[in-house]
């Protein structure tokens, strides 16, 4: 579940209080503006080869867009 920093009051909440809530949740509180930071989940066995895919994600190339094709364009 995520953790956020409220920008806002909500409910008994004040702002700046830590919060856990379900993505649900944490979507609708976007929308109203009421997150003012995601925290970063605590490190754990799970998240330990987040790093690695985030290296490898940086090795593919770029797409390319299609070049447009000759002829006539519509108007």
């Amino acid at each position: 579940m995520p953790r956020i920093k409220l920008a806002n009051w909500y409910g008994d909440q004040a702002p700046g209080d830590i919060v856990e809530v379900d993505d649900a949740a944490l979507k609708a509180m976007r929308r109203d503006g009421l997150v003012a930071d995601v925290l970063a989940p605590e490190l754990d066995d799970t998240l330990s080869s987040a790093p690695v895919e985030e290296a490898a994600a940086g090795d593919k190339p770029e797409p390319v867009a299609p070049e447009p094709q000759p002829g006539r364009k519509r108007r």
